[in-house]
């Protein structure tokens, strides 16, 4: 055992950035911190991804590599104000004066958006180049003045192949000439789920356990979650949807299982939930939404674990309903629409003054009348259809518009002269030229050879296009 107490991770540092594992996207022949860096020059950056990624790392050397002094400052540890006096005591040094210093800010997301201004007269002047490290999506938590200034450089979780070589390289260094536990080395750089350091830190584990064996490690250890606010949380989420309005029920079970083991807030996964059975599922099967809420309700009474059933329940529900957009596409229409003036007919009409002005005018009670067509739209939209129904069953709710007995007296008459021993009524014709649905069309029709016609419900099949 090596008796160094300088943690592993922190001895396996790469000391150029030749020797950075991963991030190819960033440090590739195109990578973006190669050219960013190209002409000897290094931007304001803010570095994102999660954890064990190698932001340190990566601010210390595009530091070296620039010919920059590093400054470093965690948001953890330093609060706003002595982040201030920092930038005011140094400001005034050679340091400042001749080449503007790295200014390293770990998880600089923890100053709120008010306290990050106190970064920007620093970048105005040119005093420093600001090198931020954050877990978070700087999208979410870093005020739009700090973003324009810096580069945003997201970085990946470290592929399980290069964790592997990192960790043969410090086995090497710890146990020279001893042949590396190779069961051990393939399990960790799976179980760090990207994150190196914890790689480094679980193979240290090994390093100081007696005896110890794959399983004696696995218990040292315990399981793994990646499940932070970065990543795991807003990544986890929208896999969760989109895993639901895609009608995949076992993937929509998985993610809700990775938030679930991830601790995220039950209410949360519920608002998720009941957002997806009214946006992509709407009234193709309006249950869905009402089996959501339902299980919503439960999850605050329950609680973890036993919420997972029935929100596991509302999962499969509604994942396997079938799916509408009409309805946002309906309300994001109609609110894209001008605001006219309300139509007289349907104003409020409770008082004699607005009487008089000619409110309620023309309007009939609907419940005197319920077939009077009548038109409530502002007479610049009249005709505007926002609902288009996508799925049959939202197509079926027109059922309600009958066709008009008269014109199709005129077509059943004319058709059984022409057909006297029946046949297939050309129903897609009809009811275009009816305005109605089939539905509401074979009701009417029904009921017209009542007692003399049989009507019969086909399915037929028809070979598809070969085309």
């Amino acid at each position: 055992m090596n008796g160094n107490h300088v943690p592993l991770a922190e001895r396996m540092r790469p000391h150029a950035l030749e020797d950075v594992v991963g991030q190819g996207h960033l440090l590739g022949p195109r990578g973006a911190l190669t050219r960013l860096t190209a002409g000897g020059r290094l931007p304001s950056l803010v570095l994102w991804g999660p954890p064990g990624t190698g932001k340190t790392t990566l601010a210390r050397l595009l530091a070296q590599a620039t010919g920059h002094p590093f400054l470093e400052f965690s948001g953890a540890s330093g609060s706003a104000a002595e982040l201030k006096k920092f930038l005011n005591e140094h400001r005034e040094q050679p340091l400042f004066r001749t080449v503007p210093p790295v200014l390293f800010l770990d998880e600089i997301h923890r100053y709120n958006r008010a306290q990050q201004d106190i970064l920007l007269p620093s970048l105005e002047r040119g005093d420093a180049i600001l090198v931020g490290a954050t877990t978070e999506n700087p999208a979410f938590y870093l005020n739009p003045a700090l973003r324009s200034r810096c580069q945003l450089l997201p970085l990946k979780p470290i592929e399980p192949a290069d964790i592997r070589r990192v960790l043969a390289r410090a086995w090497a260094l710890e146990r020279e000439g001893e042949e590396p536990p190779a069961e051990v080395l393939e399990w960790l750089s799976g179980w760090a789920g990207g994150d190196l350091r914890s790689a480094l830190a679980g193979l240290e584990t090994w390093l100081n356990l007696p005896g110890a064996d794959l399983e004696g490690l696995r218990e040292a250890l315990g399981g793994r979650l990646m499940y932070d606010r970065a990543d795991g949380h807003y990544d986890l989420a929208s896999a969760f949807q989109k895993s639901l309005r895609g009608s995949d029920p076992d993937a929509a079970l998985y993610y809700l299982s990775r938030m679930i083991r991830g601790g995220e807030d039950p209410r949360f996964i519920c608002r998720r939930l009941l957002v997806c059975a009214a946006e992509d599922v709407g009234n193709a099967d309006p249950m869905a939404f009402v089996i959501a809420e339902a299980a919503s309700r439960a999850a605050e009474q329950i609680g973890w674990p036993e919420a997972r059933i029935p929100v596991a329940q509302a999962v499969l529900y509604v994942a396997n309903a079938p799916k509408s957009n009409a309805t946002v596409l309906a309300i994001d229409a109609a609110m894209a629409a001008p605001d006219l003036p309300v139509p007289d007919a349907i104003g409020d009409a409770h008082t004699a003054t607005s009487r008089s002005a000619g409110k309620g005018e023309g309007y009939v009670y609907s419940h005197d009348d319920y077939d009077r067509p009548q038109a409530f739209l502002p007479l610049a939209l009249r005709g505007t259809a926002f609902y288009r129904p996508i799925r049959p069953q939202e197509r079926n709710w027109r059922d309600k518009a009958e066709p008009d007995p008269g014109a199709l007296g005129s077509l059943w008459t004319e058709w059984i002269l022409a057909n006297p021993q029946g046949g297939d009524v050309p129903v897609d014709a009809w009811a275009q030229a009816l305005g109605c649905s089939r539905e509401a069309l074979a009701r009417a029709v029904g009921r017209l050879g009542a007692g003399v016609w049989k009507l019969e419900r086909v399915l037929r099949i028809r070979p598809g296009d070969t085309d």
